[in-house]
Parts: C-alpha cells; sequence; structure tokens
C-alpha cells in the first residue's frame, strides 16, 4: 500500500481538480451541447454538475479510506471480489474502442487550421497524431505536473480574454430556461454528452488522503476547482451560442479556433491552434500511457499474456503500447469508415464510466459508514438518471462488462463437487 505524503492544501487541490477536468473536452463539448440543446445548454450543464458532485465526493470518501492505485477497480473488489475488479479493469480497457478516437480526431482537426488544409486531411493528421502519442508513450515520458498547470493558466487567461473581447455580459441573452416538455427533453439529452467533461472523475480518489486536512481542505478544493471549471465552460457555451461558431462535427472541433478568429483574427486563431492541439496531445497521450499500464497490470493478474509485462530500457511497457495503439487505430478507422457520428462515441465512452461510477456508488453501500451510505444513495440516483439520457448508448458498457464477468468466471478454478458423507455404524 502506497503511504501517501499529505502535502495538499485547498488552493493545491483546486489547482489539481481543474487540471483533472480541462483538457480535449474544452474544445468541443461547449459547442455539441449548444449544437444539441441551442438555448437551453446553459441549464444542462449546471444539471450535469450538480449530478456530478455526490460522485465525486462518494471517490473522494473511498480514496481517503481505502487508497490504491486501483481506484475504482480495487473498490468493487473489495466489496464483491477479484471477479468484479478484473471485468472493471477489462471494461475499462473496452473504453479504447470508442473513447481516443474522439480526441485523437479533436487534436487533427487543429492541425488542419494549423496547416490551412481541407477537412479531408482530418484522417491522416489523425494516423500522425496517434503515431506521435505511442512514440511518446514508448519513451516513457510523463508531462510533468507543472507543465499541465501552465497549460491550463494559460488556457483560463485566454478565456478571461475572450469574454473580454467578446462581451460576455452581452451573451447572456442566448440563455432560455425550458418550461415544455419537450424543451426539457432536448435539455436533458444534451446531459449525455456533457457527462464527457467530468470524466476521470475517479481521480479524485487519489486525492483525499494527500491533504494535511482532509475533513476541512477537501471540500473546499472539490467545491472550488469545479466551480472553476463550470464557469469557464458556461463562459464558452454563451460565446460559442452568441457568435454562432458552432455546428456541424467539424465546426464543433474546431469552435474554439473559429472563435477566436471571429474575435481577434486569423493569425491569433492559428496561435490558438497550435496552443489547442498541444494542450490534445499531451492530454491523451498521457491517457494512452495510462492504458498501457492498465495493460501491464492486467498481465500481472494474469488477466492477459505475460509478454505485456515487460518494460523497455526507459521504463515503458513497450508491448501494452503497441497494443493499445493497435486497438485505438482499429477505432479511429471505424469511425472513418463507418460514418457514426463523434456524439455517439462520446456517449458510449460516457456509458462504460458511468456503469464504472455506479459499481463504485453500490460498492460505496458496503464499504461507508450509515451518514455517508446516505450520499452513496443519492449519487447512485444520479447516476440512474445520466443512464436514461444517455439511453442506448449504455448498451455498449453493458455488453462489454458482462462479457467480461462471463470470461472472469469461466476461467476460474472450479471448486470441487462434494458427495454426500457416509456414516459407518
Amino acid at each position: 500500500m502506497t503511504q501517501y505524503q499529505k502535502t495538499l492544501g485547498p488552493l493545491q487541490g483546486i489547482a489539481m481538480t481543474v487540471t483533472t477536468f480541462i483538457g480535449t473536452g474544452l474544445m468541443i463539448l461547449p459547442a455539441m451541447s449548444v449544437a444539441e440543446a441551442g438555448s437551453f445548454a446553459f441549464y444542462a450543464w449546471l444539471i450535469t454538475a450538480a449530478m456530478i458532485i455526490p460522485i465525486a465526493f462518494i471517490f473522494a470518501l473511498l480514496g481517503s479510506k481505502y487508497p490504491s492505485a486501483g481506484g475504482a477497480s480495487h473498490y468493487i473488489g473489495r466489496a464483491f471480489g477479484a471477479k468484479y475488479e478484473k471485468a472493471v479493469g477489462w471494461l475499462f480497457l473496452s473504453i479504447l474502442l470508442v473513447g481516443p478516437a474522439v480526441a485523437i480526431k479533436v487534436a487533427a482537426a487543429y492541425l488542419t487550421i494549423i496547416f490551412k488544409t481541407s477537412d479531408q486531411w482530418i484522417l491522416f493528421f489523425s494516423l500522425l497524431t496517434l503515431t506521435g502519442m505511442l512514440l511518446f508513450a514508448v519513451v516513457g515520458m510523463q508531462t510533468s505536473a507543472r507543465f499541465q498547470t501552465g497549460i491550463v493558466i494559460i488556457m483560463m487567461l485566454t478565456i478571461l480574454w475572450l469574454c473580454f473581447i467578446g462581451d460576455i455580459s452581452a451573451s447572456r441573452q442566448v440563455i432560455e430556461a425550458p418550461t415544455t416538455l419537450s424543451q426539457w427533453q432536448q435539455t436533458l439529452y444534451a446531459t449525455g454528452v456533457i457527462f464527457w467533461c467530468f470524466l476521470g472523475i475517479e481521480v479524485m480518489a487519489h486525492m483525499g488522503a494527500e491533504f494535511k486536512n482532509p475533513t476541512r481542505d477537501f471540500p473546499i478544493a472539490l467545491l472550488g476547482g469545479i466551480t472553476i471549471v463550470i464557469l469557464s465552460y458556461l463562459s464558452l457555451v454563451l460565446l460559442i451560442a452568441w457568435h454562432h461558431t458552432y455546428g456541424d462535427e467539424v465546426t464543433n472541433s474546431q469552435s474554439l479556433a473559429l472563435l477566436v478568429s471571429k474575435l481577434m483574427g486569423e493569425t491569433s486563431s492559428r496561435l490558438f491552434a497550435v496552443g489547442a492541439y498541444i494542450i490534445a496531445f499531451a492530454n491523451v497521450a498521457i491517457y494512452i500511457l495510462g492504458f498501457s499500464r492498465m495493460v501491464q497490470s492486467m498481465a500481472q493478474q494474469g488477466a492477459l499474456p505475460s509478454i505485456f509485462i515487460r518494460l523497455n530500457q526507459r521504463g515503458a511497457p513497450e508491448k501494452a503500447v503497441f497494443l493499445v495503439g493497435v486497438i485505438t487505430l482499429s477505432s479511429i478507422l471505424l469511425s472513418e469508415l463507418s460514418g457514426w457520428k463523434m456524439s455517439w462515441f462520446i456517449e458510449m465512452t460516457n456509458g462504460s464510466f458511468l456503469l464504472i461510477y455506479t459499481l463504485t456508488c453500490i460498492a460505496a453501500l458496503k464499504l461507508v459508514n450509515r451518514v455517508a451510505q446516505l450520499l452513496a444513495m443519492i449519487a447512485l440516483i444520479c447516476c440512474a438518471f445520466m443512464m436514461f439520457f444517455i439511453g442506448q448508448s449504455m448498451l455498449f458498457a453493458v455488453i462489454a462488462f458482462c462479457l467480461a464477468l462471463s470470461y472472469e468466471y469461466m476461467r476460474s478454478p472450479k471448486s470441487p463437487i462434494k458427495g454426500p458423507k457416509l456414516h459407518v455404524q
């Protein structure tokens, strides 16, 4: 068990919370939410944030009580056994089939702005970006916390500047509250896409045990960080809706660069595109390295061949990175050849994480005290609510988990059948 150093205060915790949620989603989700919910997008974001907070606190409670690198799968394993723990590990890996392709295509869309090419180049730029990310992972480089924090600070300053020159006060005219049943449906269904913003909330589980005074500082860090994240996203939602830089998938992917171009000129737009690409590249490359480490961990548990355990001279799981790269490449090609909407891939990814969060909340009912069980029930209701609006996209996660659990039951050793005992008189 890793002994966490209690070094975090509320300000450092807020910075960590913001860096967890500010990433690729900032470049596409505001535009996608406006395209889907229209003038009701503002309320869709508020509703999603309200549902996320109880789930975040459940991860925080479990993280401080059972600190482990396994995160959600570890908690589920403690509550339900090793088979469920390994099945959740498989479910995490299944996200590779749908998740990274979206983020890589978003990054590729910014390369088309940088090099002034047509949208037909997105597939080529996606493959080029994936190659670079795999090399990044094989070399074993890891983006430092200072670099990540620096990127986020620059992004936040950019958003503040856009609010100033984009007349954020006038943009409030686009806010409209849903009143009819159809308007509420339109608003609530947009939460299925917005949920992508909060993927990675399980990272909160590893923060709770690192605070000097967890009881006082952690709620401040969590609520303060999420407040900054929500204000950032809401500001962009208003600006993008007000200046009409949303529409089809490609436009949504480039929405921030289009907004910068409209407010500051084409040169500024290309500079912003460079920064956006760096953010996307760093974010997804770290996730690919994380997935590779998960492959290595599952190989150590015997769930995958032992060849994936080996590290190269730089300490990176080279064979695991190669496997992750092949799966991600298949996902990119499937996305391109199938013609499926990017929102479908996002919702399937959301469905997988939401199922993991739901299982974690159920596990919490067995692992925490009675007071925290009430919070776990509220979080579980929020998960169920989100599942309803993600709808049929939950099928991917449910099928993947059921197959994984069935596999783990089939491969586990069978206990011998005991016959009736004979009593000798």
